[in-house]
């Protein structure tokens, strides 16, 4: 069943992206003022214009149920800034709540579906609370939902005053084949919740018909000055059970009396032609501008923003845009191997000259639209990062813990399409440092620190990377506990467990099934999780490290790239086909003899500044077993690293540095060991790139 909302698409489309700017800025102040200890007159103010900017907005679309309860809490808002509330914990979790509600709604709008959501309960929370002038000891009292008044024909008229101008609209509407019906609705709630009602009645009413006249007027409900009884004076082409119908839809009405307003108003005879046209003009003058009758004149109307230098645009076109200038890149490259391909023919004559030159300024322009794309692709990570503050006050007081929370770098930019894919990584790692990272006050008292335990999110440059640290000063990670979870789910023999390093050993948890929690709770503790925060981490050429000491905390640290799109690889030659590695993962390139390769346990190794470093031939990864003959004297080796592992791959030689643009295979071949992605060369030929992480697995395997 849609909405039938009372606005375009588009304007449903601004209206959404202005409305989750909103939501942003009430969970983030909402958290500010919690923590505040003192009163903060601007930051409340904040907070009450964002609420009465959702109010209006949402009544000018007709979300009528969203304006009711942003009109409700805007009065409680109301008396928070003229210090009639004090703010407490209890307060703010009612807040957060109507605000968990405002989402349901907003889903509403964009799934274009009436949810199952009550708002009873919460209206009778945001009553109770305005009732007391605070949170009342014990529960809330919810107020239940009343009865419904069914619409009755009234047998004595219903008074309303109408000016000369409002009579003489009227009486054109009727000419016209209009009907007037003049209705008297009496609510049933609480004192507080009168101007609600008031206004999301008058709102309803007004998407039905023309409203001439309402007692009160919508700048009186607007201002609180409301009673329980609202007369209005309706236009309609419907006949009176539309109007009925939409009465008995709107709770909280305890009486309904509605009749045909008697058209007893006659034009004066002796009025001169001029006066009459002049008071037609002035009559049709307000009706164009809408009188006060629609509840949303009220209101700004969401399409109506200042201009400014700014516009939004579509993820999908910066996609497509991204997409053609990895075009551009590839055909930058080849012009320049056509250009060496003439050189080394023959002497560069005048026209090869003037296409040496175009080729270069190509080359300029495309590599400065290249950089404009990929900063309108960039995002900063506060966008991401504002979603984590109100999550983890949850889920602290939910776990009864103390928890102090700080996030730092949020001005830090990232690829859009990297934000979206790191997102949950964080947010599994952030519900782990909670949930059984971080002690509960007394047992932090009891190991002599303090009760609050320290959770820190940082995003940080470095180089041509993103660092995002998560950091806790809680428990830590028990090596020795990882390694013998990891025996008893017989993910590894005691011999196995014995060689591994402390940080091999912490490592462990990033296998499937393993858990170290000594209880399972909804937040986590199943054995599931940080293989998938590892896999997905990794899946944009991403690497995730962990540093842990026992009593003192937990660090992991998530490198990423800047993008996904264009990267800068080494290009490698295994036999006759190309291959690119992604920098990023390269430490060095060595040159050695085959005579320096030793052998521990069967395989190959070399041993580099007193460190054994484990080799893999990406000729047999990619083509099979290698041959004696077919093994060299001279060996290339590129190392590569990865969250602290490395590993050198052995290939035949080294091509050279070059912007790559990546293209996916998956749809096409589906997913190959080894290999990561395709890209295009300047010669047309295809080179398959690299996926470091998961040879650097087959290595540790």
């Amino acid at each position: 069943m849609g909405l039938n909302l009372d606005a375009s698409p588009e304007e449903l489309k601004i209206f959404l992206e202005e409305v989750e700017e909103h939501f942003q800025t009430l969970e983030e102040d909402l958290l500010r003022l919690e923590k505040e200890d003192e009163f903060n007159e601007d930051l409340m103010q904040e907070i009450f214009r964002a609420s009465h900017t959702l109010k209006g907005s949402s009544a000018t679309i007709g979300h009528h149920r969203m304006a009711e309860l942003t009109h409700a809490m805007e009065n409680v808002l109301d008396k928070l800034r003229k210090k009639q509330l004090a703010v407490s914990r209890e307060l703010i979790d009612i807040l957060f709540e109507c605000l968990d509600h405002l989402r349901i709604l907003r889903d509403e709008i964009i799934n274009d579906e009436k949810s199952d959501l009550e708002l009873e309960g919460i209206l009778g929370k945001l009553s109770a609370v305005q009732k007391s002038g605070g949170i009342p000891a014990g529960r809330v009292d919810i107020q239940p939902p009343s009865s419904k008044a069914s619409c009755q024909e009234s047998e004595r008229k219903i008074e309303i005053d109408l000016t000369w101008e409002e009579k003489d609209r009227i009486h054109n509407a009727v000419e016209q084949g209009l009907k007037p019906y003049i209705i008297r609705l009496t609510f049933d709630v609480e004192p507080e919740m009168l101007a609600v009602r008031a206004f999301v009645t008058l709102m309803a009413l007004s998407e039905l018909a023309e409203v001439v006249k309402s007692q009160p007027t919508a700048d009186e409900i607007e201002h609180e000055k409301v009673s329980d009884t609202l007369v209005a004076l309706l236009l309609t082409e419907g006949e009176e059970e539309k109007i009925t119908k939409l009465v008995n839809e709107l709770p909280s009405i305890a009486g309904c009396e509605i009749q045909l307003y008697a058209d007893d108003i006659v034009r004066k005879t002796d009025s001169s032609a001029e006066t009459v046209n002049e008071a037609n003009n002035l009559s049709e003058e307000r009706n164009q501008t809408g009188d006060q009758a629609k509840a949303g004149s009220a209101v700004k109307n969401v399409s109506a923003k200042k201009a400014n230098r700014t516009v939004r645009v579509d993820v999908d076109l910066l996609d497509s845009l991204m997409n053609l200038v990895g075009e551009l890149v590839i055909d930058r490259t080849r012009l320049f191997q056509i250009l060496g391909n003439l050189e080394a023919i023959d002497e560069m004559d005048e026209i090869s000259q003037d296409l040496g030159r175009t080729s270069i300024h190509i080359a300029r322009v495309t590599t400065q639209l290249q950089e404009q794309i990929m900063k309108a692709r960039m995002l900063p990570v506060e966008n991401l990062f504002n979603k984590f503050p109100r999550m983890v006050r949850d889920l602290s007081q939910k776990a009864g813990k103390e928890v102090n929370f700080v996030m730092t770098g949020q001005e830090t930019e990232l690829d859009r399409s990297i934000i979206e894919e790191i997102g949950d990584p964080l947010i599994h790692l952030l519900r782990n440092a909670v949930d059984h990272g971080i002690e509960s006050p007394e047992e932090r008292r009891a190991q002599g620190k303090s009760s609050t335990g320290q959770l820190k999110l940082q995003a940080s440059h470095e180089e041509n990377h993103i660092i995002i640290t998560i950091k806790d000063d809680g428990r830590g990670i028990d090596p020795e506990q990882v390694r013998q979870s990891a025996i008893k789910k017989g993910l590894i023999t005691e011999e196995q467990a014995k060689r591994l390093t402390d940080k091999e050993a912490v490592n462990l948890i990033f296998m499937s099934g393993l858990s170290t929690a000594t209880r399972v709770t909804d937040v986590s503790g199943r054995g599931v999780g940080m293989d998938v925060v590892r896999n997905n981490i990794e899946k944009i050429n991403g690497a995730i490290e962990i540093n842990s000491v026992v009593g003192q905390g937990t660090e992991f640290k998530i490198k990423l790239p800047l993008t996904l799109a264009i990267i800068r690889a080494l290009l490698v030659s295994i036999g006759k086909s190309v291959y690119a590695i992604p920098l990023s993962t390269i430490t060095e390139t060595i040159r050695m003899q085959r005579k320096q390769i030793e052998f521990v346990n069967n395989r190959e190794v070399i041993v580099v500044r007193g460190k054994v470093l484990p080799l893999i031939r990406l000729k047999s990864v990619f083509s099979g077993a290698v041959s004696e003959e077919e093994q060299k004297e001279k060996l290339f080796i590129v190392v590569v690293n990865l969250a602290g592992q490395q590993v050198g791959l052995v290939v035949d030689s080294l091509v050279g540095e070059q912007e790559i643009v990546i293209k996916s295979l998956g749809k096409y071949i589906g997913d190959v060991q080894g290999i990561s992605g395709a890209t295009i060369l300047g010669d047309g030929s295809v080179a398959l790139i690299v996926d470091v992480s998961n040879l650097i697995k087959k290595a540790a395997s």
